[in-house]
């Protein structure tokens, strides 16, 4: 997984605020979730699965890496709409510039 696939995951559920991560093993697979602690309930989603311990670890270590930015950006994103927005336009235009 890459963060931009990352991103999709956790962004598309706009009223959850995941805050953590953590694994579980899962017969031979170890399965990895974000967690929501902001309602009542504990929401989790399953965000990646590998048989692998180590791999689980490092993408465990890559994943609270990415759910930090990502939490960064909704903040930045309700703080100040229209400054996010002109961010992730000026990411775009440097993005099609630099693939041209």
């Amino acid at each position: 997984m890459i963060l931009s696939e990352f991103m999709l995951k956790v962004n598309r559920w706009p009223d959850m605020h995941f805050t953590a991560i953590e694994s579980e093993q899962r017969e031979a697979v170890i399965e990895i979730y974000a967690l929501d602690f902001s309602n009542q309930t504990k929401g989790r989603l399953l965000i990646y699965r590998t048989p692998d311990a180590q791999h689980a670890a490092a993408m465990m270590t890559h994943f609270r890496t990415w759910l930090e930015k990502a939490n960064r950006g909704r903040t930045l994103r309700q703080e100040n709409p229209g400054v996010a927005a002109g961010v992730v336009g000026a990411r775009l235009a440097s993005h099609r510039a630099a693939s041209c």
